[in-house]
């Protein structure tokens, strides 16, 4: 995801030296500089640049410009003359921001005092003046000057979120930055208007179970604001469908972006909990309680932890008397979790902490029964009064929900405060009741996957306890058949294997890259690699369906009993006529053929158009990557190395097709890590 950058800079033609006796003004033009150093350099640097001059629009020009220098990730100013506008232009990005600064200087006057004691980059003006000869060994001096620059930008991006560079909060501590969420201007509503249709699409791809859907969308933002608020959705969805490793990766991406973004640091800590990592959630969230002592969302979290260490010193214990004497004994925990949960109960009387207050007390008071041993005891002595305050509680947000039912929070409402509802009647014993709830829980319009679980979860609790085993019996049908109607997170493939490659070459290729002579020795290496790996029936095959590589792979792959998806990075006419057609050959009948076969996805359809300014290609790669790393269950710490596997065909030049080509896809699918097969078409048969 690169962080966007505003360029502020004089357009066109400026004089950069007064006119001398007898001699011209010397005068730069700014836009071929442009063009030629700060756009190239800042590509490398991997930030994304826009200017201005660039928006298509018919809007405000000035309005624009205001909303790009208030929310652009960066902004890169270059004061190389008294240009009055640049100047402006900083000053009002100085004041509304802490950091996000760079400034380039072409060596051609001397700098204001006002920002002489701020880092600037400089570069080689004199390489832009009208003097300079534009032959071969200019272009290879601007092309080491784009270089050179590219590299400091990129140190200075990397350090910039550690200090504050604006000179204005620098000398006067305390100043908050602008508050810019509530902008509204037709840009900043446009903005509004994709990031809700984003949404939309987040939250389908989530119900249809499509985790790569999510990672994709949530990388399309298009400001630092906009995209805090799409990767934590994104976040959201993922972990209703389970994907608890992917959710981890995309709110560590919401936590470099906003380190104070309280909600996600919460999230983060119950990811952790359900990845199995108790100590490091644990550590995770007492820190958030020491931070925000009050808070009982942070609280809740970790009376959680302590209920799922708790369990996990016993579940495993296969004799069920042993079982509640290994609970009993490590039921300090438990205690804790239960003080946990009462104090931020009291501090908000919520029933979702109520709840738990109430079932926990309850389990142990069961124990003590059972095994005739005295638990460790919660500070908890008012329990019957906890428990009619939260059936009054759900039962007033049952209500609301019922009041407002188009509010975007009222589903969650429904779900969980039937479901509280449904616990406190296993709680009593209430089987009818119990039945009820958890049907009107588990029925609930955009009820999740991970809702349910959590349901069944707290209920296997009880189970594996032996408490209230009639009135558990009947929730539990409920919510196990409510189960199989959503999307599973567990692994469907036992391998995941993604491929791209060239295109079969067109006559009048001038170099060639995938020569059709060369397709019987590209087939057989593919075929061998593919049998090496032991692809087969039980694997997921993804590519995109062009002509060439795409389809050699997906027909290999159809042999070995895979499941092959394809793709499209276009609508199919469209996508015929520029990938796959070329007269005189087979390959339109050959894809034809597969689409019979295979799961055809379209991009356009499935998750929508690109954003402006980025190759529909470049993103479908993104799109099958991540789509691949969600099935192979990627640990965000290394990808599963024996699950996902990548094959290109490729003739390793490292630039040449561009965003959305070979090279560019090899370059995503090494970062990811597992393993990587390269086919060079034009050594095959050597």
């Amino acid at each position: 995801m690169r962080p966007r950058a505003f360029v502020v800079s004089p357009f066109g033609h400026k004089e950069i030296r007064a006119a001398a006796d007898g001699e011209p003004a010397v005068e730069v033009d700014f836009d071929e500089l442009y063009e030629l150093l700060l756009r190239p350099a800042l590509d490398q640097a991997g930030i994304e640049p826009f200017r201005a001059d660039q928006e298509a629009g018919a809007g405000d020009i000035r309005t624009d410009m205001f909303f790009e220098l208030v929310t652009a990730d960066v902004v890169l100013a270059d004061i190389s003359i008294l240009n009055p506008n640049v100047f402006y232009e900083l000053g009002v990005r100085h004041g509304i921001a802490q950091r996000g600064v760079f400034m380039v200087h072409g060596g051609w006057s001397r700098r204001p005092f006002d920002v002489a004691p701020d880092r600037t980059f400089g570069y080689e003006g004199a390489l832009f003046e009208p003097s300079a000869a534009r032959e071969e060994q200019w272009t290879a001096r601007v092309r080491e000057e784009v270089a050179q620059l590219a590299r400091r930008l990129r140190d200075a991006l990397q350090v910039d979120a550690q200090g504050v560079g604006s000179p204005v909060y620098a000398s006067l501590p305390g100043l908050r930055p602008a508050d810019w969420s509530g902008i509204r201007t037709a840009r900043s509503r446009y903005f509004m208007g994709v990031l809700d249709d984003w949404g939309q699409r987040v939250r389908i791809a989530g119900r249809n179970g499509n985790a790569g859907d999510i990672l994709t969308l949530a990388e399309d933002a298009p400001t630092r604001f906009h995209r805090g608020r799409l990767l934590f959705d994104a976040a959201r969805a993922l972990i209703d469908l389970g994907r608890f490793h992917a959710a981890r990766g995309v709110l560590l991406d919401v936590l470099a972006l906003e380190p104070d973004n309280f909600q996600a640091d919460c999230q983060l800590g119950l990811v952790l909990n359900r990845l199995g990592r108790t100590d490091e959630a644990e550590e995770h969230m007492k820190r958030l309680v020491r931070g925000h002592p009050g808070d009982p969302e942070a609280s809740g979290m970790l009376g959680r932890v302590y209920k799922d260490m708790w369990r996990a010193r016993w579940e495993k214990v296969a004799d069920a008397t042993e079982r509640k004497q290994a609970a009993v004994q490590h039921s300090g925990l438990v205690s804790a979790a239960a003080d946990s949960y009462n104090r931020a109960y009291r501090r908000h009387l919520d029933y979702y902490n109520g709840i738990n207050v109430v079932a926990l007390v309850r389990l142990l008071e069961h124990l003590r029964t059972a095994t005739g041993q005295q638990p460790v005891a919660p500070a908890i002595t008012d329990v019957d009064d906890v428990c009619v305050a939260v059936r009054v509680a759900a039962g007033a947000a049952l209500e609301r929900a019922a009041d407002v039912p188009d509010e975007p929070d009222q589903p969650d409402e429904t779900i969980w405060a039937a479901s509280t509802l449904g616990e406190l009647a296993v709680v009593a014993g209430d089987a009818d009741e119990a039945r009820r709830h958890y049907m009107r829980a588990a029925s609930a319009p955009g009820v999740t996957y991970f809702q349910l679980d959590s349901m069944l979860s707290q209920l296997r609790l009880f189970e594996l306890l032996g408490f209230q085993e009639q009135a558990l019996a009947a929730a539990r049908g409920v919510l196990a058949d409510a189960l199989t109607h959503q999307p599973q997170p567990a692994r469907r493939f036992s391998k995941v294997v993604v491929a791209s490659g060239h295109m079969i070459d067109a006559p009048d290729r001038p170099q060639p890259r995938f020569p059709p002579e060369l397709e019987p020795a590209v087939h057989a290496r593919m075929a061998a690699q593919l049998d090496d790996w032991g692809i087969g029936a039980g694997d997921l095959a993804i590519c995109g369906g062009a002509r060439g590589a795409d389809i050699l792979f997906a027909e290999l792959c159809l042999e070995r009993g895979a499941d092959v998806h394809l793709f499209l990075a276009l609508p199919r006419a469209e996508f015929l006529a520029e990938s796959v057609r070329l007269p005189g050959t087979d390959w339109e009948d050959r894809h034809i053929a597969l689409l019979a076969r295979c799961e055809e996805e379209s991009q356009p359809e499935r998750i929508g158009a690109a954003p402006e300014g980025m190759s529909v290609f470049a993103r479908n790669n993104r799109w099958m990557i991540n789509t691949a790393r969600a099935e192979a269950d990627a640990d965000v710490d290394g990808l599963a190395v024996e699950r996902l596997h990548a094959l290109l065909v490729w003739d390793e030049r490292p630039t040449g097709d561009g965003p959305g080509g070979t090279s560019d896809f090899a370059a995503a699918v090494e970062s990811l890590g597992g393993r990587l097969a390269v086919i060079n078409p034009t050594t095959v048969d050597k």
